[in-house]
């Protein structure tokens, strides 16, 4: 075929790439419509149908490079998070703050050290073994829980969980987000390759780099923090002056999400908790117009959020190749097994019983479900690991294929496993009520 003939004429895009892209996002919403009907995780059904498309597929497969990647990611990730932080309604929480912090900080950090260190236990499990650096930031990506796959299985569940748990479960989603990023950033930092090529155990690394990459991330976090300020604090004058409908309110927000993360990234880095911070602001605001609440907000950025998390899971599910998920499975599935018990002890740990009886603690543990912030923290982390102490550049690529197999393993093993003793659980709960 002619180089004329093989994209679409005046574009670099290859021939059918509209065709392709239209079907594949169709096929997406089928599915979660078809997932929904049998209560089922639609982000399960989406991942996989990522997967059984071929990655050499001509129409998208020709124009997924690492440019495009990065972009598609960068773009979702910052979405998702914009919209964790518009559904941070302050007053829905009073009461569950404490208990929400707790869970979103205590509870995510004892789950990942768990996790961790069940991982290193069953490397050998892994033909070609598994660099310390490569398992620690593997784990980092399993440690947000996810608003979209948690507003999925409330959906499918209908009833049965009272609405102060729902309410720190959603609380706990955006701040085990927020934590999650802050932990990949630490770890992938005080594990990056020294440029002059010194070679340090691990205790050596934690005692030489460790406060300078706090004090990086505290950087961030200053950065984002003043960049979600001060577009939270002018956001809600701008939708009152601009935004005469709710359409033209969905073009403000995302412009306002744009905004604060490019200002967050300017300032030194922190346009991921910029747009979180941002969001909290709007969902609190008060607008002389009386319909833009937060309800609202949230309302007419679901659409574009559930387009973030379908592309975040398709994407992953392109990159994951077979060979490697056939290597990875034993492994994966032992992993996703160890990660509800190991939040199950964190959630124990963190809650206290006289508040939270255990039926109540149960609930909380089965629904700490991972989907989209998750994989789109997988791509970031394959693109850390050529920068990462003992990974050869020639240990990188596969490596990366490895692990990216194995948290696509571990979340879709983990949705369906959840999802299924959820339903479980609350008629036995409803029984003993």
């Amino acid at each position: 075929m002619s180089q004329s003939n093989a994209h679409l004429a005046g574009t670099l895009l290859p021939r059918g790439f509209f065709l392709g892209v239209g079907l594949v996002y169709l096929a997406a919403l089928a599915l979660d419509q078809l997932a929904a009907r049998w209560r089922l995780p639609g982000a399960a059904a989406i991942l996989l149908l990522g997967f059984l498309i071929p990655s050499d597929l001509g129409a998208v497969g020709q124009s997924i490079g690492p440019m495009q990647v990065e972009t598609l990611h960068r773009v979702a990730l910052a979405l998702l998070i914009f919209y964790a932080g518009l559904n941070t309604d302050l007053r829905r929480i009073r009461g569950m703050t404490a208990a929400g912090l707790r869970l979103g900080i205590l509870g995510v950090l004892i789950t990942l050290a768990i996790t961790g260190l069940a991982l290193l236990g069953l490397t050998p499990l892994v033909a070609s073994g598994l660099p310390i650096s490569a398992a620690f930031l593997t784990v980092c990506c399993l440690g947000a829980t996810d608003s979209g796959a948690l507003e999925d299985l409330l959906a499918a569940l209908h009833h049965g969980i009272r609405g102060g748990l729902r309410h720190l479960l959603e609380f706990e989603a955006a701040v085990s987000t927020v934590i999650t990023l802050l932990a990949f950033g630490l770890v992938a930092g005080v594990l990056r390759e020294q440029p002059h090529g010194g070679h340090l155990a691990v205790q050596g690394l934690l005692t030489s780099r460790l406060p300078d990459e706090l004090g990086a991330v505290g950087l961030h976090v200053i950065a984002g923090l003043l960049a979600g300020l001060v577009v939270g604090a002018v956001a809600p004058r701008l939708i009152d002056a601009l935004a005469r409908s709710e359409q033209m309110l969905l073009l403000v927000a995302v412009a306002l999400a744009f905004v604060t993360y490019g200002f967050g990234q300017l300032l030194g880095g922190g346009g991921l908790i910029a747009v979180f911070v941002a969001g909290v602001l709007l969902s609190n605001g008060r607008y002389r117009i009386g319909r833009f609440e937060q309800q609202a907000l949230g309302r007419v950025m679901h659409p574009l959020n559930t387009a973030a998390e379908i592309t975040v899971l398709l994407l992953l599910g392109v990159l994951v190749q077979p060979a490697a998920l056939i290597a990875v499975l034993p492994l994966g599935l032992l992993l996703a097994i160890v990660l509800p018990l190991a939040r199950l002890l964190a959630v124990s740990a963190v809650l206290p019983a006289a508040r939270f009886p255990w039926p109540e603690r149960l609930i909380v543990s089965g629904c700490g479900l991972r989907a989209a912030v998750p994989l789109a923290l997988a791509v970031s982390m394959a693109e850390e690991l050529p920068h990462l102490r003992g990974i050869t550049p020639e240990l990188a690529e596969p490596l990366a294929a490895q692990l990216l197999a194995l948290i696509f393993v571990v979340v879709l093993a983990d949705l369906l496993l959840q999802s299924l003793l959820m339903r479980r659980l609350l008629p036995i709960r409803l029984e003993g009520a």
